[in-house]
């Protein structure tokens, strides 16, 4: 059998071309599997002479058997060849076989696998400027989040007035559609914030001045992305307001610095400024790295080059579309719904959806790229327990213990603590990879790197 290897986008296009003689030799063995199933008189099945029993065989049998035993010395011979080794196929895949020529003399096919995704250039990541500002922590920031803390900490507290955009009315309602109530248009006690928006458009408006024990017609239109029967349906809601509460605010001073707790716990207000400073400048070095990151990546990846092939990606696309249509209809929502409420056809999504997985898979791509190229060292057990907080005996017993009163088999606890650990391992990975781009561009590391899927949303959605 000769033999050619071609990567051809994302795709080992390898062809195999047999002789007279192989072709011989795979149809004899073809004649044999054949014959043992062929019952001819006077013999038991499979136990005539082979003159006998060939000419039992149709032509077309004959003809796809031999094929098959010619495609059982291609991978025989393509799997001891160590350029077909040096391809990196991907699993899950079955290749396409093409039979190009088929005669007593010659048989050619062309066999096309898919090859894993990969980066085929790396942008330039040295020496680049990240487009990230650095945010100073100011009195400015600082009393703005101590407003945030007292709003936070505010109380509701019911009074004897009329409603006032930002109040939360306590309320009993019931929708009506043409007099008939509907499904899902009733609730008692519901604390509802007037001008947060959270129910349809018209509907908070029209609480506003009214009083507790009041009774108010609410006239309203629903959106036309509502589910049916309601969509763009005028409904009559019935509701009763219970009670009307205000927000009371407490006053900054030393008495509200020490009510509060966690990363905040105080003795005065003064204190308390201490605190926040030191919160906000630790948050906000967390931020700035991680838009410096974002930026890096960003600017690395629309300079790089990769090579993606479209099945990987329309498998990642189902699947994902998949996991997305189950979770809806967890919610109650079927797809369709979900796709008028934001207005968009089938196609839009699926488009939009796979621009982000490209994004993501791109971004993944490249942080393995990096730790090839940098030649960084694969984490150590020591990292890794770093990253557990406790010795990997013990991590591995616990998921032993975990998966066992779940009820997993054996097999299913390897593969899911194999699936945790690798997880653990490439967050390693993704850390060393953010920590040497920003030691080549001269930017100041931190102790805390990003999670690896935490810089992906920001970086995905910067384009």
């Amino acid at each position: 059998m000769n033999h050619t290897f071609k990567n051809e986008n994302g795709h080992l296009v390898a062809t195999a071309t047999f002789g007279k003689d192989e072709i011989k030799n795979a149809t004899e063995k073809a004649v044999k599997n054949l014959c043992q199933d062929i019952t001819v008189k006077g013999f038991r099945k499979g136990k005539a002479p082979l003159e006998e029993a060939r000419k039992y065989i149709r032509s077309d049998d004959l003809g796809n058997h031999t094929i098959n035993e010619l495609l059982k010395v291609v991978d025989r011979e393509f799997f001891k060849d160590p350029e077909f080794n040096g391809y990196n196929l991907l699993n899950g895949f079955r290749p396409k076989v093409s039979l190009d020529k088929f005669s007593n003399e010659e048989a050619k096919f062309t066999i096309t696998y898919v090859l894993r995704p990969y980066t085929s250039k790396i942008g330039q990541y040295k020496d680049i400027k990240a487009d990230a500002e650095e945010k100073i922590v100011d009195d400015k920031a600082i009393d703005e989040r101590i407003h945030e803390l007292a709003q936070q900490n505010s109380e509701l507290v019911t009074k004897e007035k009329a409603a006032e955009k930002g109040d939360v009315v306590n309320i009993d309602f019931t929708g009506l559609l043409n007099g008939e109530a509907f499904d899902g248009g009733s609730a008692k006690g519901f604390d509802l914030e007037l001008g947060s928006n959270h129910f349809v458009p018209g509907f908070e408006d029209q609480l506003i001045g009214h009083k507790a024990g009041d009774k108010v017609d609410v006239n309203v239109t629903l959106p036309a992305e509502y589910p049916e029967p309601l969509s763009g349906k005028d409904v009559l809601f019935k509701v009763v307001i219970n009670s009307v509460k205000v927000k009371e605010i407490p006053e900054i001073n030393d008495e509200f610095a020490t009510t509060l707790t966690g990363k905040y716990v105080s003795t005065n207000l003064e204190d308390l400024k201490n605190k926040v400073k030191s919160v906000l400048i630790e948050e906000f070095d967390r931020e700035y790295q991680r838009d410096v990151i974002n930026s890096l990546l960003l600017k690395i990846r629309n300079d790089s080059e990769f090579v993606i092939p479209d099945e990987y990606i329309e498998q990642l696309l189902d699947n994902q579309i998949k996991f997305n249509s189950e979770r809806l209809e967890s919610q109650g929502l079927s797809l369709d719904e979900y796709l008028k409420i934001l207005k968009k056809d089938k196609e839009d999504y699926r488009n939009e959806i796979k621009a982000q997985l490209v994004d993501q898979l791109k971004t993944s791509l490249l942080y393995d790229a990096i730790f090839a190229n940098e030649k960084l060292a694969y984490p150590t057990n020591k990292e890794l327990e770093e990253k557990l907080g406790k010795p990997l005996n013990e991590v591995l017993k616990d998921l032993n213990s975990y998966f066992k009163k779940i009820g997993q088999t054996e097999e299913q606890i390897r593969a899911q603590t194999n699936s945790y650990l690798n997880e653990v391992n490439s967050s390693i990975i993704f850390e060393k990879v953010q920590n040497r781009l920003l030691e080549l561009n001269g930017y100041k590391q931190v102790e805390k790197p990003l999670e690896s899927g935490e810089e992906s949303k920001k970086s995905d959605s910067a384009e």
